[in-house]
């Protein structure tokens, strides 16, 4: 994936409690947030993914640092928030409290999952060998969420510059000669067990009907056929796993700008093009991406190659210097510098 061409923005990093670095960011002054918080799943117990003492703890402490989210978002400005699918529930609750309005469910299928489950095996009963308490994790789910507008959409995008998504910069390359595709919710890492997931869908075979008749559909409404009869698609691949697609976290990704022999040992880091696309889809160009909870800091990566401002808050001092390495590299890289030597705001609280 090439780089962007719009004008290159620094980052602010800050090291600490996210929710009292939220507190010193002015109202309405974010274009988008974009983050992966804990999951609570007491995973390995790691003490950042701890449940909090259950549900309603948990839901209160991400609550607490959504809303101060949703207050420093522009009205219209987008939130897209990773959950794991079994606690997901609890984050839209939290997001529910903050008053966000709920927009799409975004899937991610990858074909690399592992299962965290316990296998039986028993000697006492055997007939049991072989079972499991869960299932492979197949898919993320991330959560698109928007702040309410201010008026309408168009009145919205005047004033503010956010309040739709920026499509026609995340549209899915089509096939030579072929239009590019809408961008959907769903994408795959194009691994062949993802694919197989899919039938066989050719797609639109002939002129759709271009009389602006009714379709005859009254579920929503009286909708009319359109007026321009598009021509059909030709597709060479059956599949209907025409999505965008990026595989998981490579090996490049995860240690991308850190010197030589040193690793990147964050536990969930997300791939950069998935990153990329996320950021360009809810943040106007030139805009600013806050991510409050940056880990090893993928999404400032992401948003220094697309000529984004980054705002990023980690509470780990451990992580917080991978990112700083990785985001300093990235910025580099993308204003043509053979060295990461640029002097950049730096925010750091013990």
């Amino acid at each position: 994936m090439k780089n962007s061409n719009r004008p290159c923005k620094q980052y602010t990093l800050h090291r600490g409690d996210c929710l009292s670095y939220l507190k010193t960011l002015t109202s309405n002054s974010i274009d988008s947030v974009i983050t992966d918080p804990p999951g609570g799943l007491n995973f390995m117990k790691i003490e950042w993914d701890s449940d909090k003492g259950g549900r309603d703890n948990w839901v209160k402490w991400l609550g607490e640092r959504l809303k101060e989210a949703y207050r420093v978002l522009k009205p219209g400005g987008h939130l897209v928030i990773w959950t794991y699918p079994r606690t997901s529930h609890w984050t839209r609750m939290a997001l529910d409290d903050s008053g966000f309005v709920f927009v799409h469910n975004l899937i991610h299928i990858f074909g690399t999952g592992k299962s965290h489950g316990q296998i039986v095996k028993s000697s006492t009963a055997p007939e049991f060998n072989g079972y499991s308490t869960t299932l492979k994790t197949s898919y993320e789910e991330w959560v698109l969420v928007r702040k309410p507008l201010d008026g309408t959409v168009k009145e919205n995008l005047r004033k503010w510059a956010v309040g739709a998504l920026n499509v026609a910069a995340c549209s899915v390359a089509g096939e030579t000669g072929q239009p590019a595709r809408f961008p959907g919710t769903l994408s795959h890492d194009g691994s062949v067990e993802a694919l197989r997931i899919f039938p066989d869908a050719p797609g639109q075979l002939s002129r759709l009907r271009a009389d602006g008749a009714p379709m005859g559909n009254m579920i929503y409404g009286k909708m009319k056929h359109g007026t321009v009869a598009k021509p059909p698609r030709v597709d060479t691949d059956p599949s209907s796993a025409r999505f965008f697609y990026c595989t998981k976290a490579s090996r490049k990704d995860r240690n991308g700008g850190l010197p030589d022999g040193e690793t990147n040992c964050h536990l969930t880091v997300k791939s950069i093009a998935l990153m990329r696309w996320l950021c360009r889809l809810v943040t106007p160009p030139g805009g600013t991406v806050l991510d409050m909870f940056m880990g090893s800091g993928s999404t400032g990566v992401a948003a220094m190659l697309e000529g984004f401002h980054f705002l990023g808050c980690e509470l780990s001092k451990k992580y917080f210097a991978i990112a700083k390495k990785r985001i300093t590299h990235a910025l580099a890289s993308r204003i043509g510098l053979t060295r990461p030597s640029v002097v950049l705001a730096l925010k750091s609280s013990q």
